[in-house]
């Protein structure tokens, strides 16, 4: 490995990390070599990516939060500090989906959205950055959506919510700058995960779908992973405020 992609003696904190590209991101950034706090609501999930973390020789802290909840934020940032001394990387993963036409949202259900999506990233953010600028500074990553860059139909509170976290990203990277804090976005288009299982399992729509990728798949996990450890890393030591669009090149057209 690189020296710079190294991430020996630094922590980090992962939320929404019991599955899919949280789980893969945790594991990442522990093969990169950080100790690792992964939250989320699924304890039994969340024990599985503790135990393959502590199994690639790296510490791991578990941690139930329900980002929807302020004061769940703030114990959880407590116990990964007591846990690792310190948050080095946040990665804000945790997020929900629903697809159906605007006109069928209902007001609880765009709120639910939008409080899991873009306030809870930024109640993460907000209780991490007193912690990692007492340690010199950190990075911050969130994972956003191309639906927060390109409209799509049947997901209003989605797309704006990921939109409203791009335009998060990009003003807390010009106020933290000078705090050494970096806060950067992954942009993922369509994944092989559980949130995306219903266009995954309609072979039908999944087909017509590839027709509009460059590189004629979906992503891999594993992937979101990697732009994680690069984005934690010394290797982007000079990007803040930037969104990585992981697509395919779906949004290219």
């Amino acid at each position: 490995m690189l020296a710079e992609y190294d991430l020996s003696g630094r922590t980090a904190l992962v939320t929404g990390a019991s599955r899919g590209l949280g789980e893969q991101i945790a594991l990442a950034l522990a093969q990169a070599g950080a100790d690792v706090a992964v939250a989320g609501r699924q304890r039994e999930h969340l024990d599985a990516v503790a135990d393959a973390i502590r199994g690639s020789g790296r510490r791991a802290a578990v941690i139930r939060c329900d980002v929807q909840q302020e004061g769940d934020i703030t114990r959880m940032v407590d116990e990964a500090v007591q846990a690792l001394a310190r948050i080095d990387v946040l990665v804000c993963n945790a997020g929900i989906f629903r697809r159906m036409p605007t006109p069928e949202v209902s007001l609880d259900q765009w709120s639910q959205e939008l409080r899991t999506n873009l306030t809870g990233p930024f109640l993460c953010m907000k209780a991490v950055q007193p912690v990692m600028a007492r340690h010199g500074g950190g990075a911050m990553i969130n994972i956003a959506s191309v639906a927060g860059l390109v409209g799509r139909a049947n997901l209003a509170a989605y797309s704006a919510s990921k939109a409203g976290l791009i335009g998060l990203t990009r003003a807390l990277a010009i106020e933290w700058a000078p705090l050494g804090i970096r806060v950067n976005a992954i942009a993922p288009g369509q994944f092989d995960t559980e949130m995306g299982a219903p266009l995954m399992n309609d072979p039908v729509a999944l087909s017509a779908f590839l027709k509009s990728v460059p590189l004629g798949r979906v992503g891999r996990p594993r992937e979101i992973g990697l732009l994680a450890v690069m984005l934690a890393s010394a290797a982007s030591a000079f990007m803040t405020g930037q969104v990585i669009v992981a697509d395919g090149g779906a949004s290219v057209h």
